[in-house]
């Protein structure tokens, strides 16, 4: 088949002109951008069309397709967030019902506010348990929208969703976002689309060495159509996708298939010998501990360390995770991915160097040992959980962000309906959703001086 990298390489060399779009003509920057600016071009003769694709982006698709084996895969170059637009648009009628986790990403309560849906959060584990309740709920719903992995690497129960799913004639629809390496390598869990899912969307520059914004959507069981998926990718979508973007994701596609499990033995072997290691930490402490990480219900690659239960060996004030990624930052020179109360999380790829292990044991062992305490390892993220903890709902999502409002300060807002989304970054996930009444409890969770309330 015509790969994509080896085409745009050659149109590189070809010495044809561009009087077309972009206007720096595959020329300019400085030598580290020579390249992208050479192959950096738009929907010209050959190279096929991301909203009608027939030609060579239509094969490295159905390439994709094949490798992670589902149905169709849709190319994404505004990353997840278009990918989770497009699959609930698809999947649920305007109007319709979605059941959610309540810590989801923001863009599924942006679709919800686009399609104008209604969002009923399930609760784990008393959904899977089924029951009355359960059943109510699904009976009602066009789609189940969750999680898997989750920012911090836990791995749902998919193939149970998936039973209910079918059994109700829900479509089952798996954020993956963080698991674009499943499947491809036995230490690894296995992916949504081998387990029962029926959209399943991959970012695969979150865990695998592809530039930011590159993600997949996969239609794995074929219960949506895919024409309604490419019209919803088409409406989300940039009209001037990234033949970068497109470059550099085929290309690793392409690598995977090559080397097939291969590809990750070098990652495997690190993230083992690491993980063995970080578990003899005497203050700090890893999360999970032990070899919970291999049962399949965890990601490896998430290194989750927990400063619940430390204190500083020269102050004895309490060690937090921000003191703990603060320290890496400026003494070890070494950036984490997310800031936690008690925790701090560590992302990792393929694409990490032995230098790199090397370096971050390192620095968590000298951390380690300037403290005293023990950890506990409660270092989760500060968030309502369940449905019982929720505020009380007043109003849809739609109604609440399309109604007349005004800020308050926050302490005037409590018993007010919120009128937009709280949100906490990083993982993206709301602490309070359009609608919902502003509770004492829910205002302790918000760092801000002023929010919108409905008027």
């Amino acid at each position: 088949m015509r790969k994509l990298e080896e085409e745009l390489k050659k149109y590189a060399e070809s010495g044809m002109y561009p009087f077309h779009m972009p206007g720096h003509k595959r020329r300019g920057g400085d030598e580290a951008l020579k390249g992208a600016y050479a192959c950096d071009i738009t929907e010209i003769t050959g190279f096929d069309n991301l909203h009608d694709p027939q030609g060579i982006l239509r094969g490295e698709m159905d390439f994709a397709a094949r490798l992670f084996g589902a149905r169709e895969t849709y190319f994404s170059v505004n990353g997840s967030t278009c990918a989770c637009l497009a699959a609930i648009s698809a999947a649920v009628p305007r109007g319709g019902t979605i059941l959610i986790e309540r810590r989801c990403h923001i863009s599924v309560y942006h679709a919800a506010y686009l399609r104008q849906l209604n969002v009923r959060y399930l609760e784990e584990p008393a959904f899977l348990a089924g029951g009355a309740k359960a059943e109510e709920m699904l009976a009602a719903a066009d789609a189940i929208v969750i999680t898997s992995p989750s920012y911090e690497g836990e791995v749902k129960d998919v193939e149970a969703y998936a039973k209910m799913a079918r059994a109700h004639g829900a479509v089952l629809i798996v954020d993956e976002a963080h698991g674009a390496h499943f499947s491809f390598h036995p230490y690894f869990p296995a992916s949504a689309i081998r387990k029962g899912a029926d959209l399943v969307i991959q970012s695969l520059h979150k865990t695998l060495p592809v530039l930011t914004q590159g993600a997949l959507l996969h239609n794995a069981s074929g219960a949506v159509r895919g024409e309604d998926l490419q019209y919803f990718l088409d409406v989300y979508e940039t009209s001037s996708p990234s033949y970068l973007l497109l470059m550099s994701m085929t290309r690793v596609i392409h690598q995977i298939a090559g080397e097939g499990s291969a590809y990750f033995e070098a990652y495997a072997a690190h993230l083992r010998s690491l993980r063995a290691s970080l578990s003899g930490l005497l203050h700090l402490q890893l999360l999970p501990p032990g070899d919970a990480a291999e049962t399949g219900r965890y990601d490896p690659g998430k290194i989750l360390i927990s400063t619940a239960g430390c204190s500083s060996g020269l102050s004895g004030e309490a060690f937090s995770g921000s003191m703990l990624s603060e320290r890496l930052r400026e003494a070890y020179r070494i950036e984490s991915e997310m800031t936690l109360s008690e925790a701090v999380l560590f992302m990792t790829s393929p694409a990490d160097t032995d230098e790199g292990f090397a370096r971050l044991l390192s620095a968590l062992r000298d951390i380690d040992a300037s403290l005293s305490g023990s950890g506990n390892g409660a270092g989760r993220v500060d968030l309502p959980a369940d449905g019982s903890a929720l505020p009380p709902v007043r109003m849809t999502i739609a109604e609440a962000k399309d109604a007349p409002a005004e800020r308050l300060p926050l302490a005037e807002a409590v018993g007010r309906v919120a009128a937009d989304f709280i949100i906490a970054y990083p993982p993206d996930v709301p602490v309070v959703v359009p609608g919902e009444m502003l509770t004492e409890e829910a205002a302790a969770h918000v760092d801000a001086d002023a929010v919108k309330v409905v008027r």
